[in-house]
């Protein structure tokens, strides 16, 4: 089978198309908010740190209250999250904008920031469990690398739409922009069929941890940390490197956009694939490329050559979200997988939190390169953490991870 016809059969007879295409909308979002609230702070601030700090904020209270959301739409069912959480967010962020634009202190800026990531709208974790629940085998695998593509591609068209925004009009009006998608998005999904027939199920072995009592869901939760981290870092090197190379912060866009092109192109081949390497040994592999690619931007010497090692760099990024989704699909006790997605979610945007803030103190001290190196420790340590717990997994559905 082709690899247009994998993608087209998980598709077809699923209904999964429109909530699929409502999902992006909402989810272009995510590409611009950390982008478009770094660029609005640096612009309202002129400090980089301010910036971070910010931006961590935001993905940090992303991370922390993700699970809490997730939960609610397994218990509750998913409309009614997405209907609250597309009234409160936009109104955190128009919120923050206003303060921003107001030549406030900092530190006003932190409880809208908060806010904000804390009422973000669970499209992927609910996207992620409709294509558990409908799909089995192969081609549930094809439908996580298919939503591994469409992450990326809000992450390519997310930050070029960001850095259009912020050139032509106003880092503000990328902020707002990024609110009425969110809105948009979940309101669309809350309507299609698809999502208002799901049952919420009582998980039998829910406890107060749910997905966390299974170890092999906190084995693959804890290496996503380290791949957080370094994407945090990431965004707040780029505006400062290009900015050293004489251009404005927001043509990092560009770059950002050339990362998630190249994840695109890996998560593409990989879906139309049909391997039969189990996917808890594709896993340390495929953290092992992501580290690899962590360390090519801080041997690039101009754009161009950035470009391109971001290019490569991006390559696996897809792979490991679609192979790290199967196993957590399959890890999560019944009734928590929504949780479980969200969980990830958390975990990455928690580490992402972590690296654009302590990168961006180390870019306001020493340089883009500083930046940098974040990412590429981060990504040495992610491939630990795989070694270390990963590959002893036992077979998926288990649960369990020896040693751990």
């Amino acid at each position: 089978m082709s690899v247009l016809a994998r993608y087209s059969a998980v598709l077809r007879g699923h209904g999964t198309a429109i909530p699929l295409i409502a999902s992006v909308v909402g989810r272009l979002s995510l590409g611009m908010s950390g982008f478009a609230l770094l660029l609005l702070v640096k612009d309202t601030t002129g400090s980089y740190a301010a910036a971070g700090l910010v931006s961590a904020c935001y993905a940090l209270a992303f991370g922390v209250f993700g699970p809490s959301r997730a939960r609610s739409a397994d218990r509750r069912g998913p409309v009614r999250v997405l209907l609250l959480t597309a009234a409160l967010h936009p109104l955190a962020l128009v919120a923050l904008v206003l303060l921003a634009v107001s030549d406030l202190p900092t530190w006003v800026l932190v409880l809208p920031a908060v806010l904000g990531g804390a009422t973000v709208p669970p499209l992927g974790p609910v996207m992620r469990a409709i294509w558990g629940t409908l799909l089995v085998g192969p081609q549930r695998a094809t439908a996580y690398s298919l939503e591994s593509v469409v992450i990326e591609l809000c992450f390519v068209l997310g930050p070029l739409l960001t850095a259009l925004l912020a050139a032509t009009i106003d880092p503000a009006a990328a902020v707002l922009a990024a609110a009425g998608l969110a809105v948009a998005g979940a309101l669309w999904m809350a309507a299609t069929p698809v999502v208002r027939a799901v049952v919420p199920v009582e998980a039998v072995t829910r406890g107060r941890t749910g997905p966390l009592a299974s170890p092999a869901v906190r084995a693959l939760l804890l290496t996503v940390v380290g791949i957080g981290v370094g994407f945090g870092a990431i965004e707040v090197a780029l505006p400062a490197y290009v900015e050293a190379e004489g251009a404005r912060p927001a043509s990092a866009g560009i770059l950002l956009a050339v990362w998630s092109l190249g994840s695109i192109v890996g998560g593409l081949v990989y879906g139309g694939l049909h391997l039969v390497t189990p996917h808890r040994r594709q896993l340390p592999v495929l953290v092992g490329a992501l580290a690899v690619g962590a360390l090519l931007p801080l041997l690039a010497g101009g754009p161009v050559l950035m470009g391109l090692a971001l290019f490569a760099y991006g390559l696996a990024i897809a792979p490991f979200t679609a192979c790290n989704a199967v196993l957590l699909g399959e890890a999560a006790p019944p009734g928590t997988v929504t949780e479980a997605f969200a969980w990830s979610s958390s975990m990455i945007f928690g580490g992402a939190a972590l690296g654009s803030g302590l990168a961006g103190v180390l870019v306001e001290r020493s340089g883009p390169t500083a930046g940098l190196a974040v990412t590429a420790v981060a990504g040495g340590l992610s491939l630990v953490a795989a070694i270390a717990g990963l590959v002893r997994m036992r077979e998926p559905g288990t649960g369990q991870v020896a040693g751990i």
